[in-house]
C-alpha cells in the first residue's frame, strides 16, 4: 500500500492522519502487514519531509518509531508486526513538500475456501484514512482493495446449452456444438472489473458501455458477451453463426426487458459451475469446451440461403462462383478458402508452423498490422517496432487469410494492454521469421530453462497455475521434467512436480 500526502498550498499545513489497514476494519482481514521478508519496522520514503512524527499500532497499542522518542515508548523487539492495524503521521507539512510511505501487505488466507471467498464473491478489503487536522475533528475516507486473479476465459469453445425450467442447463447435440466458435475469437468479451455492472444491455447503451470496458478480466468480476460479434463469426459450414444456428432451430435467448433477441449476455466469473443435466457433451472445460456456456433457445428453423455471406458481418455480398453441380460457393482467393480450411484428408491446409486459432503469438522483428490480407501501405493500421524478448508485442490469432499472391496471414487482435493499439484487430504476417508462438511447443534439449522475466516467475501445484508453490528470481535455472499442454497454452513441469508457465517472455530454454 502506498500513502502520500502533499501540501500544494503556499502555507504550512497541520497533518494528523491515522491510516487503517484492512486488519483495523476486520479481524479476519484478507490482507495484513507483510513481515515475512525481514520487515521489522516501517519508515517514510527517503524524499519525504523530515520533522514529521510516525507511530504505529501493534496489537492495539500505539508505539513511536525508533529515533523519535525515548526507547521506552518505541516498538518492543519481540512485537508481532503481523498485528499492525494502522499507522499515524503528525506534524507540520511545509509548502510544496510531501510525505509518503510504502506498507507491504500479504495475503492472510489459510485455505482454499477462504481464498475463494475473496477471489469469486466480489468481496473487498477496506483501508481507511482518518484525518484529524486541522481541528482534531475526524474526517473518515475509505477505499477498498479486491483480491483477484487474472483470467481471460479464453481456451476452448463455447458450450451450447438450453436452460430448463428448474434453472439447470442441458448441453445441446453435437451438430449444434460443432458450430460453436473459440472463446474470445472476435474480441467479444468485455470485463467490468471494478463495478457490478447493469445487467444485459442493447443498442447505443451497449456500444457506449463496451467502449469503456476491458478485454482482460479478473476473478469475481462481471463480464459481458457481445452477441453481435459472436453471431457474425463464421461457423464450420461457412455461414455466420447466428444464421447457422437458426437453420437448426436455435437462437440467442431473448432479452427479458424487450422480449427481443439479446445482443449481449451478462455473467459473473464467480467460480460456480452451472448445473448441467442431460446431453452427451458434458459440462464446461470438457471435450474441447471452455469456461463459458452460450445459452440458446428453440425457434422455428430458418432455411439457409444458397450462398453464405463471406464478409464476416460487414454487409451484403453478391460475388459467387458456380461449380459443376450448379450450386454456388463464396468467392474467395482462388489459392485458398480461409472459411473452410479442413481438407478431405483431415488436414487443415495450413503449414505445420502455423499457430493454432485462439493461441498467442508475438513479433520478433518490426511488423505492421493491415486492414486487408493483401498488404499495401494504404492498408497499414498499426506499426510494431522490434523489441527485446520480454517486451515483444503479443497478439491472439482469431483466424486466417491469404493474400492475392497466396501468402498466409494471421487475423489477430492486439492484446498489449499498455499499447495505444490495444484491442485493435487486423492482419499480420504469418512468416515464422517475423512471428512466433508465445508459448514453447518443445522440451529444451538439456532439460533446463532460465527465468528471464524481470519480476521472476512463480511455480504452482497444478497445470492450471493455481496453488502458488514458490517464487523464482530472474536468472534462476530450473530443471524440467516434461512439457504439459493446458487449453491453448503450455506449461513446463519441473522435476519437483511443480509447474511454471512456458511463456517465452518469462522463461528461455537452456542455460541463459
Amino acid at each position: 500500500m502506498n500513502f502520500t500526502i502533499t501540501n500544494n498550498t503556499k502555507e504550512d499545513k497541520k497533518v494528523n492522519e491515522i491510516v487503517g489497514l484492512p486488519l483495523k476494519d476486520s479481524s479476519d482481514a484478507p490482507l495484513i502487514y507483510d513481515n515475512s521478508r525481514g520487515q521489522s519496522s516501517i519508515a517514510p520514503e527517503a524524499d519525504s519531509q523530515s520533522e514529521m512524527v510516525l507511530t504505529t499500532y501493534i496489537a492495539g497499542k500505539e508505539y513511536f518509531l525508533p529515533g523519535s522518542h525515548p526507547a521506552s515508548e518505541t516498538v518492543p523487539a519481540d512485537a508481532d508486526w503481523s498485528t499492525m492495524d494502522r499507522f499515524r503521521v503528525r506534524g507540520t507539512l511545509h509548502p510544496g513538500n510531501s510525505w509518503s510511505i510504502k506498507i507491504p501487505l500479504r495475503l492472510n488466507l489459510t485455505d482454499k475456501a477462504a481464498l475463494d471467498k475473496y477471489l469469486y464473491s466480489h468481496n473487498w478489503a477496506t483501508l481507511t484514512d482518518y484525518s484529524y487536522a486541522p481541528d482534531d475533528h475526524g474526517v473518515e475516507l475509505r477505499t477498498k482493495a479486491r483480491i483477484a486473479q487474472q483470467d481471460s476465459l479464453s481456451g476452448g469453445k463455447y458450450l451450447a446449452t438450453v436452460e430448463n425450467k428448474d434453472g439447470s442447463f442441458t448441453p445441446l447435440p453435437k451438430n449444434v456444438q460443432d458450430l460453436m466458435p473459440q472463446i474470445g475469437a472476435n474480441g467479444e468479451i468485455f470485463w467490468e472489473n471494478l463495478n457490478d455492472g447493469d445487467g444485459p444491455v442493447q443498442g447505443d447503451v451497449q456500444t457506449k458501455l463496451f467502449s469503456t470496458l476491458d478485454h482482460v478480466g479478473f476473478t469475481g468480476s462481471f463480464f459481458y458477451l457481445d452477441l453481435t460479434k459472436i453471431g457474425s463469426l463464421k461457423a464450420s459450414n461457412g455461414y455466420p453463426l447466428e444464421q447457422a444456428l437458426k437453420a437448426l432451430g436455435y437462437d440467442f435467448a431473448p432479452d427479458a426487458s424487450t422480449n427481443k433477441t439479446a445482443t449481449s449476455y451478462y455473467y459473473q466469473f464467480n467460480g460456480v459451475t452451472p448445473n448441467f443435466s442431460g446431453g452427451g457433451n458434458g459440462g464446461l472445460d470438457t471435450g474441447g469446451t471452455g469456461s463459458i456456456q452460450l445459452r440458446l433457445y428453440k425457434v422455428t428453423p430458418v432455411p439457409l440461403p444458397v450462398t453464405p455471406s463471406n464478409n464476416h458481418g460487414g454487409g451484403s455480398s453478391s460475388n459467387t462462383n458456380t461449380n459443376t453441380n450448379g450450386n454456388t460457393t463464396p468467392s474467395t482467393n482462388p489459392n485458398w478458402n480461409p472459411t473452410t480450411p479442413n481438407k478431405a484428408d483431415g488436414t487443415t491446409g495450413l503449414p505445420n508452423y502455423a499457430a493454432v486459432k485462439g493461441t498467442a503469438v508475438y513479433s520478433t522483428k518490426a511488423i505492421y498490422m493491415y486492414s486487408d490480407p493483401t498488404f499495401s501501405k494504404s492498408d497499414r493500421i498499426a506499426k510494431y517496432t522490434k523489441r527485446t524478448r520480454v517486451n515483444r508485442p503479443m497478439f491472439v490469432v482469431t483466424g486466417y487469410a491469404k493474400s492475392n499472391g497466396g501468402a498466409l496471414r494471421y487475423k489477430v487482435r492486439d492484446v498489449n494492454k499498455q499499447s495505444k493499439h490495444y484491442g485493435k484487430t487486423g492482419y499480420i504476417t504469418a512468416n515464422k521469421n517475423y512471428v512466433l508462438n508465445v508459448y514453447y511447443q518443445t522440451m529444451p534439449k538439456n532439460k533446463k530453462i532460465t527465468v528471464i522475466a524481470k519480476k521472476g516467475v512463480n511455480s504452482y501445484k497444478t497445470a492450471s497455475l493455481t496453488g502458488k508453490a514458490h517464487h523464482y528470481k530472474k536468472g534462476t535455472r530450473l530443471h524440467v521434467k516434461k512439457l504439459v499442454k493446458h487449453n491453448l497454452t503450455t506449461r513446463y513441469q519441473l522435476t519437483n512436480g511443480q509447474y511454471v508457465s512456458a511463456n517465452k517472455k518469462l522463461v528461455i530454454q537452456g542455460n541463459y
